[in-house]
């Protein structure tokens, strides 16, 4: 008997026994708990749905989570392992209820459903006698609670003249009907270990196994039908199962959304979208601000109950289920197409521009024109609006580092993107994920920056001190020779003998001499002519160290690291017409670099 999720109406439940077993605390619901919860049902009863029979067939409770005492297909003998508190209280009401339950279900009116306990035998005579609509009883605590919880329902109902008859029905009604989210789980499975995690939150039901639930019904097609609708319907779960595989991919899944995002099935993310096409204008679930729990269980429901005529049919589950792959096979060809991956990925990542408006796009345009709405989008995203000193828009070359680090980022980022989309080498793709996960959105200083306080820690100190004793015989200058060399030996002196502050004293130096021989004003440091993007533990590698040295780092972490293709090529001079010193971090350069990003951002804001 294997685990399994459905629907159960309240009147399905009126011959079984259910165990209370002893790892589990008394009844402790509250005025609070009882009246949400005849309120939920009072509104459900009251809709004009409802009175019309327009509304979804069941108004779900929160889930039960049951075992069979036995292996009986058949079998009436649960133990509760969650969803006590709320069995209890429908007993509670349905026995307050009892006098119009004669009247409107005679044949059912003796009906109800028997809670046994392990160890709390009195609690179970208590509830199963009523003495707990005589008085408050605070001889126990269960008793107490239970006989509260009582006067709590008297209460309401006295308050509303017309609750009686409109509860009973829709508890009762065979047609239309409260039920619960019946989840049984196998005799083998461990009950306390699953009521420590159900309790924990662990392993809450979602929406979208609730809606499988409902999409999956076989029992609920005709009998002559049901062969034919169980092979579809196991279908429909295994494609279930293969998308839920696809996009659980985290390239897939980050491609798509955003890292705070994290349903327990990411199908559920279709269902989002599903939900929000379908209840356009508010057209199943009425709400003003925030959505109802199980927002799109709830649609869904409804949506499917809008299809249906007199009975179930199997083509209206296909008709939805057509739906869910569509938007799929969308989200496939988007992740597999190379341009469109790095757009919408570029969007996805940067914009708070919605997937429901892309498809929408995409639906309705060509590829190519599809492709152009993208861009103009992209373009939008990256221009710069940001105001300088004078009142102006910036431009591009006065982006300063530590004032404009976002757009100097999405700038950096597009520039690599636009990079990969013209660059098809083995189809070559930006990890949106890694981005996403904040691990490549570190700006790095290609020439070093001269901060204030250097990061003298012994073990960097001496791993700076042994590349640059390396780098600087690299400089081919006459007239630094002596210096060159005065540095050296003061290197060696350092490595062999560790002095913070002369360490600090000598890097300030050899700063000095690396930013004359690259003729790099101090003010040029900070903008796009001299920035890049890399990944935290890159950033944190390179250690002000200077162009060559993080070149060779560069190198070595190829490997083991994503290192974005721009900053590649920087490295590499690239940019540079005709480098002529690999060592550092030249004026041509700089220009070069600058010149090739500002070429990108103009093709996307201005495109001619």
């Amino acid at each position: 008997m294997k685990n399994t999720i459905e629907l159960k109406a309240i009147n399905e439940l009126l011959q079984m026994n259910f165990f209370i077993p002893n790892y589990q605390r008394g009844y402790r619901w509250g005025k609070q708990e009882v009246t949400e919860l005849l309120d939920d049902i009072y509104q459900y009863a009251t809709s004009v749905e409802y009175r019309d029979n327009k509304v979804s067939k069941f108004y779900c409770l929160q889930p039960i989570v049951v075992k069979p005492l036995n292996n009986d297909e058949q079998c009436s003998d649960f133990e509760i392992i969650d969803g006590q508190q709320r069995l209890t209280t429908l007993y509670i009401i349905l026995t307050y209820l009892q006098q119009t339950r004669k009247i409107l279900f005679p044949k059912d009116a003796e009906k109800l459903y028997w809670i046994k306990f392990e160890t709390r035998t009195n609690s179970e005579l208590y509830l199963k006698d009523s003495k707990f609509t005589e008085q408050i009883d605070d001889s126990n605590v269960d008793f107490y609670h239970i006989s509260k919880a009582y006067q709590y329902t008297k209460e309401w109902f006295n308050a509303k003249d017309d609750a009686n008859a409109k509860i009973t029905t829709a508890l009762l009604k065979s047609d239309y009907n409260v039920s619960v989210i019946w989840y049984k789980v196998e005799c083998a499975v461990n009950s306390i270990e699953l009521f420590t995690r159900l309790n924990q939150g662990k392993i809450p039901l979602t929406d979208s196994e609730l809606i499988k639930a409902l999409l999956l019904q076989s029992d609920r097609y005709p009998i002559n039908e049901q062969k034919i609708v169980k092979q579809r319907l196991f279908e429909i779960a295994s494609e279930w199962d293969e998308i839920e595989v696809a996009m659980s991919d985290k390239k897939m899944w980050l491609f798509l959304s955003g890292v705070d995002y994290k349903p327990t099935s990411k199908i559920e993310y279709i269902f989002n979208i599903l939900a929000e096409k379908w209840n356009k204008n508010r057209k199943y679930i009425q709400f003003t601000s925030q959505k109802p729990k199980h927002y799109e269980y709830l649609v869904f429901d409804r949506y499917l109950e809008s299809k249906r005529t007199n009975e179930f049919n199997v083509e209206h589950i296909n008709d939805i289920w057509k739906e869910v792959k569509d938007i799929f096979c969308c989200f496939q060809y988007w992740f597999n197409d190379h341009e469109l991956f790095h757009y919408i990925g570029y969007l996805s990542s940067c914009t708070n521009v919605k997937v429901e408006k892309l498809l929408e796009l995409s639906q309705t345009k060509g590829k190519k024109e599809f492709v152009q709405e993208l861009k103009n989008m992209v373009g939008t995203a990256v221009q710069i609006t940001e105001k300088n000193d004078t009142n102006s828009i910036k431009s591009l070359q006065e982006l300063t580092y530590g004032q404009d680090n976002e757009r100097i980022i999405k700038i950096l980022l597009l520039f690599n993107v636009d990079a990969l989309i013209k660059y098809r080498k083995e189809n070559a793709k930006f990890p949106f994920h890694l981005y996403k996960e904040d691990k490549i959105r570190s700006i790095e200083h290609i020439h070093p920056q001269n901060p204030e306080s250097i990061d003298a820690n012994e073990d960097r100190a001496k791993v700076w001190l042994e590349n640059h004793k390396i780098s600087l015989p690299r400089l081919q200058h006459r007239d630094k020779k002596d210096i060159i060399e005065s540095i050296i030996k003061e290197i060696d002196l350092l490595i062999e003998n560790y002095d913070k502050d002369r360490f600090k004293a000598l890097f300030e130096l050899v700063i000095e001499l690396y930013s004359e021989v690259s003729e790099i004003k101090e003010k040029e440091k900070h903008t796009l002519y001299n920035l890049a993007l890399v990944d935290k533990d890159t950033n944190s590698s390179l250690n002000n160290s200077f162009f060559d040295i993080k070149r060779d780092i560069l190198k070595t972490n190829a490997n083991s690291r994503y290192i974005p293709i721009c900053t590649q090529r920087v490295f590499s001079k690239y940019y540079s017409e005709s480098p002529t010193e690999m060592i550092f971090w030249s004026e041509n350069d700089r220009e070069s670099y600058f010149n090739a990003i500002n070429q990108t951002y103009k093709s996307y804001i201005d495109p001619k």
